[in-house]
Parts: structure tokens; sequence; C-alpha cells
């Protein structure tokens, strides 16, 4: 198998290496000789021809889910399918925070602290990672933020302090940008009729693996913990180390086993991309931040990103403390944070972690809903109507956030964390179903810089319930943060309010 994705790689690197405007139009029969035909079968099944557009760098306009064929179907699938472990390993500790707060004996604040930490990080990198997208392209990137990632994630198995929780988790944080390569490899690759569903698509089921995290890295820890040969505290270290082997696994998986970009290799999209650019392959690094940041756009779908995936970053860090300690037989005192006592609290601590798995899982289908529901009705009425699927998910995400606040059982809050759960992530689907109109020339700033929005959220969020005396006013400020932001959709603004050229889904076919 290795053999075969080394040679059909170098075969299609050699395929296109010519400039783009020099890549011909294939006929019929050369098309069933073109070099990036598997020679394994077993390992895409399903072999289907797809349209593209020749004018939009053969970006597909159109999405052959169950398809694994090269270039594009192949790196669309190899793009979530990599990053959902990359938020696997991000979101290691918090499905094990009950366990790993006993063991190290932490306070709320300290809790909050490395919270806040794993999510400060990430804005660092989801900024300075466009650049680096747009020279070495999202595949080389997205590999070795898999590699390095797997260092601290190992690292947190040795943690002994707070101290070193909240270091640890800084540096795991930086794996979080992963969702910015994720996002770009799918927006060079599929034309702006459909982007919108794929990069919905691709990003929820990335983000999915954060779900995976709390649905299955409890157990794990169980597992490990119910064998006479390891102790209690040695297993929570190896479920959280674990991984980080996956990731290693991963990132040679990305690099050897799909494509650069629909063009094959980098190189060759790339110096398409700058004959078509007009000369802003010579704008410096900081012209480009000043030019993307100068747009009124941007900064707008900044904002919105903020609430969503920063709503959905305080969510899921507090998830599983949250079921686990808010929820307690009446019973019982309410010190019982203080004395935990576990017979005092409503559910265990693996109940609560496979309860705040469902917020991530959800990624599955409801950040994908949100693209695809964008799309729709783009494709009837045009921009406006991407704006108006915007403000209405948005607005109804602070609706069930500030429901949430006001209530205390626990059947109803199971049900409306799952209902912010779907909205948040289908804002953050319609958000980046709208990014690939703001700008054609710096896609990865652009694309990080709204990236980098969702972190500062989180962050912000993260100050918030600390600064107040419970959870229940956190979610009600946040509700009303939320809802603010809805209403600057009204200053989103685009030349062209028509849907693009591209959803005649015109183009030559490729294979």
């Amino acid at each position: 198998m290795s053999d075969w994705i080394s040679s059909t790689q170098l075969e299609i690197e050699d395929a296109y290496a010519a400039p783009y405007h020099s890549v011909a139009t294939p006929s019929v029969q050369e098309k069933q000789h073109l070099p990036c035909e598997p020679i394994d079968d077993d390992f895409h099944p399903i072999i289907q021809h797809i349209n593209i557009d020749a004018n939009e760098f053969d970006r597909a306009t159109e999405i052959r889910f169950c398809s694994l064929k090269r270039p594009h179907m192949r790196l669309f699938h190899m793009s979530w399918f990599s990053a959902l472990f990359g938020f696997l390993g991000w979101y290691s500790i918090p499905p094990l925070m009950p366990v790993i707060r006993n063991a190290l004996m932490l306070t709320d604040t300290q809790v909050l602290n490395s919270d806040i930490a794993s999510t400060a990080s990430t804005i660092i990198t989801r900024i300075a990672v466009g650049p680096l997208l747009d020279k070495f392209g999202p595949r080389n990137v997205q590999t070795v933020l898999l590699w390095l990632g797997a260092i601290p994630i190992a690292s947190a198995a040795f943690v002994s302090s707070a101290t070193d929780l909240i270091i640890v988790r800084f540096c795991i944080g930086f794996i979080g940008c992963i969702f910015v390569s994720n996002q770009y490899w799918t927006t060079i690759s599929f034309a702006r009729n459909v982007v919108g569903t794929a990069n919905a698509i691709v990003g929820g089921f990335s983000v999915a693996g954060i779900g995976l995290a709390f649905l299955i890295l409890p157990y794990i820890n169980i597992a490990l913990k119910s064998s006479s040969l390891i102790s209690e505290d040695l297993a929570w270290r190896l479920t959280i180390a674990l991984p980080a082997l996956l990731l290693v696994i991963m990132g040679f998986l990305a690099q050897y086993g799909s494509d650069a970009s629909p063009l094959g290799n980098w190189k060759s999209y790339l110096e398409a991309k700058r004959k078509e650019a007009q000369g802003s392959s010579k704008v410096g690094l900081l012209q480009a931040y000043k030019i993307c940041l100068s747009d009124p756009n941007t900064l707008i779908l900044f904002a919105h990103y903020a609430v969503c995936f920063g709503c959905e970053l305080q969510l899921n860090n507090m998830g599983a403390l949250y079921f686990y300690e808010e929820f307690l037989n009446s019973s019982c005192l309410e010190d019982i944070r203080v004395n935990d006592v576990e017979s005092c609290h409503r559910l265990s601590k693996t109940q609560a972690a496979t309860i705040a798995s469902l917020f991530g899982l959800m990624n599955l289908f409801s950040r994908g809903s949100g693209g695809i529901l964008s799309d729709k009705i783009n494709s009837r009425f045009g921009m406006k109507g991407r704006l108006w699927t915007q403000a209405a998910l948005i607005l109804c995400q602070s609706c069930f956030v500030l429901l949430l606040s006001r209530t205390s059982k626990l059947g109803v809050c199971i049900l409306l964390y799952i209902l912010i759960a779907i909205f948040a992530q289908a804002s953050g689907g319609s958000t980046y179903s709208i990014v690939p109109y703001l700008s054609d020339a710096f896609t990865g700033v652009v694309a990080g810089l709204i990236g980098a929005g969702g972190n500062l959220g989180g962050v912000i969020f993260g100050f918030l319930f600390r600064s107040v005396q419970d959870r229940q006013t956190g979610l009600l400020y946040m509700s009303f943060i939320i809802a603010a932001s809805s209403v600057l959709t009204a200053g989103l603004s685009f030349k062209s309010k028509l849907p693009p050229s591209a959803a005649t889904g015109m183009g030559r076919t490729s294979i």
C-alpha cells in the first residue's frame, strides 16, 4: 500500500508539473489513461468523474461524497479525517478533567485558567498559519501541525501541578489552528457554488473529534484503571498520551495519502494563482494583513465566528464539569464540590463526560447543515440569502443559551445543550461559506484571521465565566453577547449580490 501511495503521488505531481494555463483538456480516451488513475481499486472502490471549473483552478463544482477519487475527493476526505484526530488531541484533557482535578487538587480558578490557556494559544497560531498556508500549502502545514502537536500531548502525561497543566495546555492549543488548514484545503479545491457545503462538512467532521474525545477517552481510562497492573493515577496519564501516537500516524497518512491541490502538487497551483492574482503575490505579509483587516466584512465575520465557535469552545471546556457538578442529589450539601462524594452527584464522571460528548458529536451533521443551508438559499436569493441565514442561526443560538441559563432541570439542560450545539455549529458552517467571497488573493490570511476570532471568543467567554459567581450567570451574559453579534450582519456588504457563476456547474470534467 505504501509503495502504491508513493508511486501514484509522484505520478500525479509529474502529470501536473506544467503551468496551469498549459494544461489541456483531455479527451475521453486520454482520461482513461491519466497518471492519477488508481492502481489499487480496493483502496477506493467507487471510481467516478467529477465536474470541475477550469476558470477556477480546476476546482470541483460538485461533491461526490462516496468517492475517494484523486485529487478532489481524496483530499476532501483526508482533510477532515486527519484533522479529526487533531481536535481529539487538542481536547484530550477536558474529558478527564473531573479525574485530573482530584488528582492534582485543582481549584475552580486553576481549571478555568488552563481552559483559557488552551484556547488563547490557538489565537496566535491561527493568525500565523495563514501566510504559511499560502506559501507551503495546506497538506504540508497540516502534516507538520499533527506531528508537532503530538509532543505536548505526550508531555501532558507527566504533569504534576496546576502550573504544569496550564503550560502543557497552552502548548497543546497550538494544534487548534489545524482547522484553518482544513478549511483552506477544501476552499482551494471546490468552486463557490459548493464550497460552503464542502467547508462545512469537512469542518464539522473535523471538530467532531472533540466529541469523540469526550466519548471514548473516559472509557479508555476506566478500562486501564480496571487492570491490576495499572494504578488510577497512571491510567489517566496513559489515556491522555494515547492521542499523541494517533497524531503521528495521521500526519504520515495526510502527507502521503492525498494531493496538495486540485492541480496536483503545490508548486503548480501556486504558479497558477500568481499569474491570476495580477501582482498581489508581491504584497508583503504585513500589507496583506492590513488589506484584509481594512475590509469590514472580515471584521464582522471575525465577530460572528467569535460568538459561534467561541461559545462552542467554552461549552466544550466546561461540559464534563458542568454536568458532574451542577446536578446534585437533594440530600447532599451544597459544599459537596469540596468533599466530592461521588454518590451525591446525579451523574458519574464518565456519564457527565458522555453527555458532554454530544456537543462535539453534533458537528457530524450540524456544521455541514449550516453550509448546505447557506448554499441552497444562496442559489435562490444570492448573497443576501447567505446573510439572512447567518443572522437567523446566530440569533437562534443566543436564544437557546439564554434558556439554558434559566433552567436547572437535567433533562431540559441536556436538550438545550444539544440545541445550542446544533445552532452554534451551523453558524460556524454558514460563516465559512461566506469566507471564500472575501479575498481570493489572500485566502489563507483571511481564513486564519476569522478562525482566530473563534478562539478569541473562547478566551473572552473563559474570562467571563471566571469573573462571575456561577455558570448560570455566565451563560446569561454570553447569550446577550451572541444576540448583539447577530445584528452586525446588517453591515456585511458584497459587490456581487448574485450567486457566483460557478453555480451553473459548467466546466470540464476531470477524473
